[in-house]
């Protein structure tokens, strides 16, 4: 069960689609995040990285790992003092140059050993989330869980020896609708906790997360964007890059998004779709710029060793240089030292 620290949770946060982050104390866009573990054995902190590391496919943000002795941002333990909970210090309330400060925890789980790989998981993309300044999902104002109240207090006073006020603070606690522009809940969203449907008078729970949803993914890429890009260079793959830093052209109306074996130019005004290549397809498929064509291809499965095209741009080959740009207009073009070879309003040049 997560707790974390509230100091400043409710005085200044705004909102993400679904529910709510802070706005100070965050954390700058691009800003590299110091971080140190006060304990643990090597397999426990590479685990915590290993898992860590996804939020850094959607938020501009970098982790450096540094040594126990020098000045950390966020100062990871587990079972600190026997405590075995998992709860993290919000935002950017972690900083601190005090000596003191420098040998607590401001994040830690309440296990000494790897056990389940999707619960640990879990538990560290939760906590993570919270330092990146993401609040608890529950605490939406569009949540809409009946609570049962006596059966939640009861149950969280056995599982956690928490007070009636320490239940309101952490799992009760909605925030007015006056206070963030929330839009919809998500009751898939990995900082929500898991719902008991007994504790509720409707028979409806929550089940636990175990994967970010899509809407925490977007959430965190609004909040710490990366810069617009809108050409992919020779060697790149696209669909490695995630749909929240999806090419776009630099007055930002179109999009290039690729999914299940098709290619797509989408108008991000209307969300029409304007352009495709491709076929559709349930295998493991990839587009990537090579051989001086946009190609796409596709597998069996991961233990194939070999893959067929599917789709390429045209049937001229040439080696590096090569760049693929969504333009202004939405015409997909692919140069080769800086001359036009082909686009998807014309094709091959």
């Amino acid at each position: 069960m997560c707790t974390f620290d509230l100091i400043g949770s409710r005085n200044d946060f705004a909102s993400k689609p679904s529910a709510a982050i802070i706005n100070w104390p965050r954390w700058e866009t691009g800003q590299t995040i110091k971080i140190k573990f006060l304990n643990g054995d090597i397999s426990l902190q590479e685990r915590v990285k290993e898992c860590a590391q996804e939020w850094l496919l959607y938020a501009n943000l970098k982790f450096e790992y540094v040594s126990s002795d020098e000045y950390a941002d966020i100062r990871i333990s587990f079972r600190w003092k026997n405590d075995g909970s998992s709860w993290s210090v919000l935002g950017r309330n972690s900083t601190s140059s005090s000596a003191n400060y420098q040998n607590e925890p401001s994040m830690n789980f309440g296990w000494t050993s790897l056990g389940n790989a999707s619960t640990t998981k879990r538990e560290v993309l939760h906590e993570f989330g919270h330092a990146l300044g993401l609040v608890h999902e529950q605490s939406s104002p569009a949540s809409t869980i009946s609570w049962d109240l006596p059966k939640v207090y009861s149950y969280y006073s056995n599982l956690m020896g928490w007070s009636k006020e320490e239940v309101d603070n952490y799992v009760l606690f909605k925030y007015e609708s006056n206070e963030t522009n929330y839009s919809v809940y998500d009751p898939l969203s990995i900082m929500h906790y898991y719902v008991d449907p007994a504790l509720t008078t409707n028979g409806i729970g929550v089940a636990e997360a175990k994967e970010l949803s899509e809407t925490d993914m977007r959430s965190i890429a609004i909040w710490y964007p990366y810069p617009l890009k809108s050409a992919v260079n020779f060697g790149e793959r696209i669909d490695l890059i995630p749909f929240t830093r999806r090419v776009k052209s630099s007055n930002g109306l179109y999009m290039l998004d690729f999914k299940k074996g098709v290619l797509s130019i989408i108008d991000t005004k209307s969300q029409s779709v304007i352009w495709t290549a491709g076929t559709t397809s349930q295998r493991l498929t990839s587009c990537s710029l090579e051989q001086g064509n946009l190609i796409i291809k596709s597998k069996i499965s991961n233990l194939a060793t070999s893959s067929y095209t599917i789709w390429r741009s045209s049937n001229f080959t040439f080696l590096g240089n090569c760049r693929l740009e969504l333009q202004d207009d939405g015409n997909l073009v692919l140069f080769h030292n800086e001359t036009q070879k082909w686009s998807s309003k014309f094709g091959e040049v």
